[in-house]
């Protein structure tokens, strides 16, 4: 079962679209379910709503592998580049659009102090740390990158794939450096080799990501590297990814 409400997020000064699934028992039990959090939520369920008409339909992942599961999906901006700055962490510039302002921080508050809080108040969670996980892909995957280490409090693991994060490296490798990451913090950690139209491209990508991922191993984060052979940056292969990392949250 998909629901759909619609939350106000205060930082940003507007109504937002949040998807949540909700496993197919809990209306016949009394059952209390962890929560994966993720950003793009338009992308996630349903066809009908995904940006490029093809989503990469979780829902009927965690059904066929028979978990326990909560899924609750922000929808992004899609006025202009919007996207762009509400799911950076940090300024930066981008070769193709520009300069933008980072307002990641913003719509991280939204997550930890208004859409959390909501979800836990109005459905059956389970509400610890041990229970709650935080994911996305791209720029959303560069968002739940962030949140793993700068909300270790709140998330315990992490779904990160395909995060664009060569235009922030430097930054986010500083801040991992300065960041006081909780112990038991969990991360996939995934990204394609046929995802850039230059091979140059992906040797800098898998470049960045296995730097960030040996920072935060020395932080004591557990990462999973999962290189996919010809992963394309794009819903459809990554909607293959979902019966690996989806055992990964529940383990």
């Amino acid at each position: 079962m998909i629901v759909e409400k619609e939350l106000f997020m205060s930082k940003l000064n507007e109504k937002r679209k949040i998807f949540i699934y909700l496993p197919e028992d809990y209306d016949t039990s009394n059952k209390q379910y962890p929560v994966l959090y993720a950003f793009d939520g338009h992308n996630i369920f349903l066809d009908a709503y995904a940006t490029y008409g093809k989503a990469i339909h979780i829902q009927e992942h965690i059904e066929k592998l028979n978990l326990d599961l909560i899924v609750v999906g922000q929808e992004c901006s899609h006025i202009g580049n919007n996207r762009l700055k509400e799911y950076a962490p940090y300024p930066f510039y981008d070769p193709e659009y520009g300069s933008f302002e980072g307002l990641g921080d913003a719509t991280m508050d939204f997550f930890v102090n208004e859409l959390k809080p909501y979800i836990d108040q109005n459905y059956r969670t389970k509400k610890t740390r041990k229970n709650t996980f935080i994911g996305g892909s791209s720029c959303g995957g560069l968002m739940a990158l962030y949140a793993a280490y700068t909300y270790s409090d709140i998330y315990s693991k992490a779904i990160v794939i395909s995060p664009y994060v060569l235009e922030s490296i430097d930054a986010i490798l500083k801040d991992i450096h300065h960041k006081n990451i909780q112990k038991n913090t969990s991360i996939y950690l995934s990204w394609g080799s046929n995802e850039a139209s230059l091979m140059h491209e992906f040797v800098w990508q898998t470049k960045a990501c296995t730097e960030i991922g040996n920072s935060l191993s020395k932080k004591g984060v557990k990462v999973l590297y999962n290189v996919i052979p010809e992963g394309r940056h794009c819903e459809e292969d990554w909607e293959k990814e979902c019966d690996t990392f989806l055992p990964f949250l529940v383990q």
